[in-house]
């Protein structure tokens, strides 16, 4: 396409050069870079960012978008273009590009502090049992029809989201459910895509390092419904909303469209009649908009049938057929590293979640206690180099809930991982519990032995709680990326333990 195309009424702050050009790509990574590409520069620190461009330029670059670098007079055949905000406009482009598939695929956007990984594979899998295959752009890669096409961020950037749904329509998939996170929407990496219908989970403490307040957070999400969502050409839009969340509520009466709510609220537009759980899973009769659907799903805890429900009630909205739902439900496993249980030892439940923000934690936890385990080990730490002010909460949740918390390093990143964990020693002592084996906390900062602390201890009718990573199979230590799954790490201590090894 000719760049001028490409930036065919975008906001842009000058262009220096020809507009007439070709363009063959789109990329945002330098190394990424091929002949004829336009480049989007995206660095927020200033030499890095003249450093991408420098090399994107040396890889054949026709055109680059910069936030203010003035081009020099090195490459006076590339075309430079001045916007203040380069994603935004690369999500504009993005969208010319590959032909704005998000007009054709149904596109369903997640948000919310908690659940969205998780509403992703309900929905997939309830839109499969409808006999309408399903892709997933999300935390743990992009998926289509089950097949891995992208790992990287949750939200990842608008070109790696057209892209992808443009494979997924070249393919015949035409519904799609997307994490949409904060950090996406504040950066315009979604404001171009057509949104059929979108979620709002629950809000909780998270990226404040990035948003600064709970009030600057929560106003990235609910951009999404009143400005997004609103703009979409998709017909008669729909949000669906969490109604006995107090942020959930908020969404709800600030969307001017077509709006659901749902809960364990009787009053909601979707809720459960009745509902057993246990760490088999659940059962339960749900309303929703009026239709008695009955549900089983292998999937553990309260936390989970919110999750139901959000996926439910916008399924039956959009039209899918009840039994779809109930099949659907039935089949999904749930994501990877999402309250997942890993055989270890005999009679003991271990779950490995991805839990590492204090809402979830919370959640979690709650939910185990509620379906009557006996000792619950919680194995957690936190994050190196993120929102710090969440280290005591996280510390004071598993003080609260947990039998045994067992304090343990995350990813410590660039930080002293004994340095984290005094930080969340403090909120263990707040909920006064002290440094003991017995009816105390356990502090074991290599994260191996304490899941082997945590094993061995354990008994039949316990559950161990391994929160934290979930999904990931690495751990970040200083400038390190180590090879590190939990599910991994706990089948394999399982076996020495068998074998009698200390």
């Amino acid at each position: 396409m000719k760049l001028g195309d490409l930036l065919k009424e975008a906001d842009v702050g000058r262009i220096d050069g020809d507009l007439n050009v070709e363009i063959t790509g789109l990329s945002y990574d330098s190394r990424q870079t091929r002949p004829g590409h336009l480049y989007f520069s995206t660095a927020r620190d200033v030499a890095r960012n003249r450093s991408n461009i420098e090399d994107a330029l040396n890889r054949g670059a026709r055109a680059v978008v910069a936030g203010g670098w003035d081009g020099g007079t090195a490459r006076p055949a590339a075309t430079l273009v001045v916007s203040e905000r380069p994603r935004l406009l690369m999500g504009a482009a993005a969208s010319r590009f590959f032909n704005a598939p998000s007009e054709r695929v149904d596109l369903i956007g997640i948000t919310g502090t908690s659940g969205k990984t998780t509403t992703s594979y309900l929905l997939a899998s309830i839109s499969e049992a409808a006999g309408m295959p399903a892709g997933i752009i999300g935390t743990i890669g992009s998926f289509i029809k089950g097949k891995k096409i992208y790992s990287g961020l949750t939200t990842p950037e608008s070109i790696d989201i057209e892209s992808a749904l443009a494979q997924m329509e070249r393919e015949g998939v035409r519904h799609a459910a997307a994490e949409v996170s904060s950090i996406g929407i504040a950066e315009g990496r979604v404001d171009a895509l057509n949104f059929r219908a979108c979620i709002f989970t629950n809000l909780g403490r998270d990226h404040l390092d990035y948003h600064g307040t709970m009030d600057d957070y929560f106003a990235a999400k609910l951009r999404l419904f009143t400005e997004i969502l609103p703009r979409s050409r998709k017909s008669n839009p729909v949000a669906v909303a969490r109604g006995d969340d107090p942020f959930g509520r908020r969404v709800l009466e600030a969307v001017k469209g077509q709006k659901i709510s749902f809960g364990m609220d009787r009053s909601l537009d979707a809720y459960p009649e009745k509902f057993e759980a246990n760490l088999n899973g659940i059962r339960a009769t749900l309303s929703v908009l009026g239709k008695k659907i009955e549900i089983e799903s292998p999937l553990i805890g309260e936390i989970n049938l919110l999750n139901i429900l959000g996926a439910s009630a916008l399924s039956v909205a959009l039209g899918v057929e009840s039994d779809a739902v109930v099949d659907g439900v039935r089949r999904c496993p749930g994501a990877p590293g999402r309250l997942e249980a890993v055989p270890a030892k005999a009679g003991v439940t271990v779950l490995v979640d991805y839990a590492h923000k204090p809402d979830a934690l919370q959640a979690v936890l709650t939910a185990l206690r509620g379906l009557r385990a006996g000792t619950i080990i919680c194995v957690f730490g936190c994050g190196g180099d993120r929102d710090r002010g969440k280290r005591p909460i996280m510390g004071e949740i598993a003080g609260r809930l947990a039998d045994v918390p067992l304090l343990t390093s995350d990813n410590p990143r660039s930080e002293d991982p004994i340095a984290i964990i005094a930080e969340v020693e403090k909120g263990l002592i707040a909920a006064g519990r002290t440094r003991s084996e017995n009816g105390g906390y356990i502090v074991e900062a290599d994260r191996r032995a304490a899941i082997r602390v945590a094993l061995k201890i354990a008994k039949a009718g316990d559950a161990v709680l391994i929160a934290g990573k979930g999904h990931e199979d690495y751990q970040l230590v200083g400038g390190r990326v180590l090879s590190f799954d939990d599910r991994v790490v706990v089948r394999e201590i399982a076996a020495e333990l068998a074998r009698g090894q200390s």
